[in-house]
């Protein structure tokens, strides 16, 4: 009995340190596409809603729908210490591709708009 309870938190745990997964994604879009205060909202709504459906399908589950505390502790922790551990340093990395590749899309976008104006002024001569 106790056995199946810690595995059961430890899998919470595990559901927890995933969430931080999925959150460190909406991280990483806000650090490529910087967005106002209210993108952001709907942004942390999405988050939430996926959360609370992963917390309901796991309750369904391992608990037959019966809410454990216990497990809501353990998906904290798991969230906790992912996101002070290994989410730091993802943090880290995605902060600097986003350099990476913001500086990569301006370029490519400076090239695009050169090679349109050299279009432009070629089509505007007069050809005679």
């Amino acid at each position: 009995m106790i056995a199946g309870e810690a595995m059961l938190f430890l899998t919470s745990c595990l559901l927890g340190a995933a969430l931080g997964v999925v959150y460190d994604f909406f991280r990483a879009l806000r650090l490529l596409v910087p967005t106002g205060a209210a993108l952001a909202f709907v942004e942390d709504g999405v988050f939430f809603a996926c959360a609370g459906a992963a917390e309901f399908v796991f309750f369904l589950n391992h608990t037959y729908g019966q809410l454990r505390v216990f497990l809501l502790v353990g998906q904290g922790l798991g969230f906790l210490v992912y996101y002070l551990t290994a989410g730091r340093a993802v943090y880290c990395v995605m902060l600097r591709l986003s350099k990476i590749i913001r500086a990569i899309i301006r370029r490519i976008f400076a090239a695009v708009v050169w090679i349109v104006n050299k279009i432009v002024r070629i089509r505007s001569k007069k050809i005679v």
